[in-house]
């Protein structure tokens, strides 16, 4: 390891970790329905795949089984363990603990980071008392940027997830922007920052809905692959952004990094103020594509997709879609979705395929 006091560390130290198997971990609990339950009162999503074991196992599934978007959560190592010693070594209000894998053992002059692309392709259910681990993790691409938030690069990772019985669960292809953020003008008052991006987002002409959308409370009829047609909408589905939606989404994915949940933090790293985390964004579009091809329906893949604007408190995120293509692959009947994000500025995440499975009239 480099000594960071003796010797600067540069992009090209990065570089260096391209391809190394990288440190992999178990995560922290076994899937149970409390932390499914908190999950879901985030997004209003009420599938009953994930709460009634009857309904589960009518659709053929073995029981009750997390959202698949909960795979990253259920991967995540434990913050402290019993033995360990305190990690709260300030009192600062701003004081975190950094995560056990947001950089790893790779070195990087970069001081901080958010998610950009997220590519995960999903090969098994997690069923209740199922534990999560990454199987192998490595460095694939290091890609040096300048941005208006900072100096940085965008790092890939392709990572593979299983359970207990070390059976293959997921697959996943991720990058984040690991960067240093541009120094922050002094005598800039939020409140009057809060009021200029309100006047931009007016100049634009863009207009988002200040309520959510209904749940689907009904979840009788299904989507069958005769059904669709090239072109067909998704239904879309709008996420009012709060300050206290997005601690409840923390609290339940356990991504705690504060520019998800505190202003301060957030435009200190050059974030217009604090905005949603990938896990919620993804969470959001499988709960519209879950609503779209219901109970008996699968989630195949999700991704690639971009976050590309950031999706700030105080906005509504609205998940939109469409039906790119249908067809047979392996016996199955397949249907790639195109889907993206809006918010008041315009299209905040994606597009980027979706693809399901559905079931068959004949």
């Amino acid at each position: 390891m480099l000594d960071s006091a003796e010797t600067p560390v540069t992009w090209e130290h990065t570089k260096a970790w391209i391809g190394r198997a990288l440190s992999v971990y178990e995560g922290r609990d076994a899937v149970e329905v409390g932390a499914i339950r908190s999950r879901l009162e985030v997004l209003e999503f009420g599938c009953p795949l994930h709460y009634d074991e009857k309904i589960a196992k009518e659709a053929g599934y073995e029981g009750i089984f997390a959202p698949c978007t909960m795979l990253q959560t259920y991967s995540s190592p434990a913050n402290w363990r019993p033995g360990q010693p305190t990690s709260w070594q300030s009192n600062h209000p701003n004081f975190a603990i950094e995560s056990k894998i947001r950089h790893g053992e790779i070195p990087s002059p970069g001081t901080h980071s958010f998610a950009t692309d997220v590519e995960i392709e999903y090969f098994k259910p997690l069923y209740l008392g199922d534990r999560v681990s990454m199987l192998e993790r490595r460095l694939v691409n290091v890609n040096p940027k300048h941005t208006r938030v900072g100096d940085g690069a965008f790092l890939t990772w392709e990572s593979r997830f299983c359970n207990q019985r070390k059976e293959i669960i997921a697959a996943a292809r991720t990058s984040s922007y690991v960067y240093v953020p541009h120094p922050r003008p002094e005598g800039i008052v939020v409140s009057k920052e809060r009021g200029a991006q309100r006047a931009s987002v007016a100049i634009s002409g863009m207009q988002a809905p200040e309520t959510g959308t209904a749940p689907r409370s009904d979840w009788s009829a299904q989507l069958y692959f005769e059904d669709v047609k090239e072109g067909d909408e998704v239904p879309q589905v709008a996420f009012p952004i709060t300050i206290q939606r997005l601690v409840m989404e923390a609290g339940a994915n356990r991504d705690f990094n504060g520019i998800h949940h505190n202003r301060e933090t957030a435009r200190f790293y050059g974030a217009p103020d604090m905005f949603c985390n990938n896990y919620f964004l993804q969470a959001m579009w499988e709960r519209t594509v879950r609503e779209y091809i219901g109970l008996r329906g699968i989630i195949r893949k999700i991704g690639p997709f971009r976050m590309r604007i950031f999706n700030p408190v105080g906005d509504t995120v609205v998940v939109k879609g469409n039906v790119l293509r249908k067809f047979q692959q392996e016996g199955r009947n397949v249907v790639e979705l195109r889907m993206w994000s809006e918010n008041s500025r315009g299209v905040s995440v994606g597009p980027g395929p979706v693809l399901v499975t559905l079931p068959s009239r004949l």
